[in-house]
């Protein structure tokens, strides 16, 4: 028998009571306010979590309780339905399970992170219309204006000198973006430029006055198109979303003191296949200037001054190092 307390749904006080699990899968209860006989299959017993108390729940709301945990598991195990749950017990208590778990846990996150993360953003990215980059480019230059970028002060004259190059460049690509061409200060961020998933390339004021010539603006504005073909922004996107999924799901509420753990993660992961990202953009911009005859020098020597001129670490911890990118003349 085992020896607990009854509640019979109907007032909040407690009834001291024996429950015996019988060999023919019946369950009898006896206590001073309740005798019954029901079938085991009917009562709901709680999963053994440490020396928490079980809970026996009966179909009409009322509950058994009892801290004799082994008793209830070895009248479970004779019936044939604990066996399971009592080897679990078992294991948690076992510290080089615990270790041997942990590990597991580290190694298929670090696996996860570093190969499935990558590769489900990408069939996703792939999947999803322009439309959804359409979307979050509009939103995200909104967004930027707000925050970082100012109003150009360029000349119209010279933005139409630049766009008109920019359209022409345009006009080969044919990947369901359409690609336009926005001038703003840079302000903080200075000589950059940068490719919002919709098409929407945004040069900044200072970059266009750091370039010597044209096909240096050329090369960069390549650049950027080759970040947009290749879905990287969204690709991004989608691969923390993926880890912050994950980091919820090892490390819990990511809300509380695990949050800067959980940030770890995202970060290494997006400055990681940030420098993944550039070298493909890399790659079409020298691609797109041998088509159109112009020299590979424009993209080195506009990328080589670009590092030059900037001062934020920032740069240099989601690039490739300018060395591994570009041909930098002394």
């Amino acid at each position: 028998m085992i020896e607990g307390r009854f509640f019979d749904a109907r007032t909040s006080a407690p009834h001291p009571a024996q429950v015996d699990i019988g060999a023919d899968g019946v369950l009898r209860l006896v206590s001073a306010a309740d005798m019954r006989q029901v079938a085991l299959a009917s009562v709901r017993i709680s999963d053994r979590i440490a020396d928490i108390p079980r809970r026996f729940e009966f179909e009409d709301g009322a509950t058994f309780e009892t801290a004799h945990n082994d008793a209830v598991d070895a009248a479970l195990d004779a019936v044939g339905r604990g066996g399971f749950a009592r080897r679990l017990v078992r294991w948690e208590r076992l510290w080089t399970v615990a270790l041997a778990s942990l590990a597991a846990v580290v190694v298929i996150s670090f696996l996860f992170v570093k190969f499935g993360v990558p590769a489900l953003a990408n069939v996703g990215a792939h999947v999803m219309p322009p439309s959804v980059d359409a979307k979050i480019g509009s939103e995200g230059l909104e967004l930027l204006d707000r925050t970082m970028l100012r109003p150009s002060k360029l000349p119209e004259a010279r933005q139409a000198e630049i766009r008109s190059r920019f359209e022409h460049m345009a006009e080969s690509v044919n990947d369901g973006h359409e690609y336009r061409l926005e001038f703003r200060r840079g302000g903080k961020i200075g000589a950059n430029a940068f490719a919002l998933p919709s098409g929407i390339i945004v040069m900044t004021d200072e970059l266009v006055k750091l370039a010597h010539h044209d096909e240096e603006i050329d090369a960069v504005l390549a650049h950027e198109v080759g970040h947009v073909r290749g879905r990287h922004a969204l690709r991004i996107l989608l691969q923390n979303a993926g880890v912050a999924a994950l980091a919820v799901a090892v490390l819990g509420d990511v809300g509380s003191a695990s949050s800067l753990a959980a940030a770890v993660p995202v970060i290494l992961v997006q400055a990681k296949h940030s420098r993944d990202f550039e070298r493909e953009a890399d790659a079409y911009a020298r691609e797109w200037l041998r088509a159109e005859g112009l020299p590979e020098t424009a993209f080195d020597d506009m990328l080589c001054r670009l590092a030059k001129e900037d001062d934020d670490l920032t740069y240099l911890s989601t690039h490739p190092p300018v060395g591994e990118r570009a041909n930098c003349r002394k």
